[in-house]
């Protein structure tokens, strides 16, 4: 018997590395993009690029929502968002078209929204209004689509930040998927940075903003909206 222990020792820690090697391959054959999804663990968190906001991605269904639009919105792995966000969905804030369109973005491209209405300011330290602050450009004065819920905030696209890679190919697809758009559902109110402005090359006609001091206020993020609640400017 005393000769047997060892042996059954030996044979129990081979198991053991068998079943260990076995978890990582299982592991590995997981797409790094998948890891921490849909696999019943927390959601994970949206990429650097958010100064400190808890930003994460789908699993926000926990109640009731306004349509279900929203709720497939809250439920879509590809959709990170701010806690404000959130609730601002839930609370039916957000304009219906606006989830329309992200609901499109998300279906070919993970982003990162961290504000609608609730968290957004155009000058810190200064409270969002009915209008835009006359301190931010030739645009003081206009009526602020973000505090009536009919704009968003892209701040990052499958991982990496919009400031700094206006001309990456994955960041570019959403201004192309946008100009897809039909124009009386498209955005009329699309703002990103100058580099990314340029290489779309859109019109004021298709919804795209070119006054460059916006351009240059939003050099880190995608901003779509829409002008008006029943309305839609665009021309082509």
């Amino acid at each position: 018997m005393s000769a047997s222990r060892p042996l059954r020792l030996l044979r129990l820690s081979f198991i053991l590395v068998v079943v260990v090697a076995l978890c990582g391959l299982a592991l590995l054959a997981v797409p790094s993009g998948r890891l921490g999804q849909g696999l019943g663990t927390a959601p994970v968190s949206c990429p650097a690029g958010f100064d400190g906001l808890e930003i994460a991605f789908g699993d926000f269904f926990e109640e009731e929502t306004p349509s279900p639009e929203v709720a497939a919105l809250l439920e879509d792995p590809n959709f990170g968002a701010s806690a404000e966000a959130v609730e601002d969905l839930r609370d039916g804030i957000v304009d219906p078209r606006l989830v329309d369109t992200l609901l499109l973005i998300t279906e070919k491209h993970q982003i990162c929204v961290d504000a609608f209405k609730q968290g957004h300011y155009f000058i810190e330290g200064v409270e969002d209004g009915p209008f835009i602050p006359d301190e931010y450009g030739k645009a003081g004065g206009l009526p602020n689509t973000h505090y009536h819920g009919r704009a968003a905030d892209i701040w990052d696209v499958d991982g990496k930040p919009v400031e700094g890679n206006g001309e990456d190919e994955d960041v570019l697809s959403v201004g192309w998927m946008l100009a897809g758009m039909p124009p009386e559902e498209r955005p009329d109110q699309i703002i990103g940075p100058p580099d990314w402005t340029q290489r779309l090359d859109r019109s004021r006609q298709e919804g795209w903003i070119l006054a460059e001091d916006q351009l240059g206020l939003h050099e880190d993020h995608i901003h779509i909206g829409y002008k008006e609640e029943n309305a839609n400017k665009n021309r082509r």
